[in-house]
């Protein structure tokens, strides 16, 4: 499976939850904060700094990804 940090507004959140929840658990699910042990935190945070400094070779095929933006 494959992870993906999302970060939404208050008002968007309900509503995408509802929507990941129509995925059957076993394809899909949501994983919360407290249920991250402290390595995955740590990568999580590792990966965000990265991001912000505009490096994202931690991303699959990024250089395909970025031309098709």
């Amino acid at each position: 499976m494959k992870t993906i940090l999302l970060e939404v507004t208050e008002n968007n959140y309900q509503e995408i939850l509802n929507f990941i929840k129509l995925f059957p658990e076993s394809q899909c699910r949501v994983i919360h904060d407290d249920e991250l042990s402290d390595e995955e935190s740590s990568h999580i945070q590792n990966v965000l700094r990265q991001i912000q400094q505009g490096d994202y070779t931690e991303f699959e095929a990024w250089e395909i990804v970025k031309h098709r933006l």
